[in-house]
């Protein structure tokens, strides 16, 4: 009876220890989800954020390089397409060719940012 008490109980030890891994490997993927989203919100102002407009001049969609610290994405801006995103201050916004086009601040609030033209 008392194999059978401590079988039981190692059992169960062994399911906590499963249980706490688990949960420890899905935290830790939220964690790196988290880390490495750019500092960028699409159609939405969040806190801090400096909302402005991509927009592509040119006849076919380009991709631009959008550069916060720490952090680095690219984006595709649709032909013709003026499209609103939210930045925090200090991001850098590459144009299709990976020029610097503009450096967000507190002044770039409403503004176009013209990607291809």
């Amino acid at each position: 009876m008392i194999l059978a008490y401590l079988y039981v109980n190692e059992q169960k030890l062994k399911d906590m220890k499963n249980l706490v891994k688990k949960s420890f490997g899905s935290l830790a993927i939220v964690l790196v989800a988290l880390g490495t989203m750019s500092m960028t919100m699409i159609d939405g102002v969040g806190s801090g954020r400096i909302k402005v407009y991509l927009q592509n001049k040119c006849s076919s969609d380009v991709k631009v390089k959008v550069e916060s610290p720490g952090s680095s994405t690219h984006y595709t801006v649709e032909d013709g397409y003026k499209k609103p995103f939210s930045f925090m201050e200090g991001t850098k916004i590459y144009d299709h060719n990976g020029k610097l086009v503009h450096t967000i601040s507190s002044s770039s609030e409403g503004k176009v940012v013209v990607v291809c033209e």
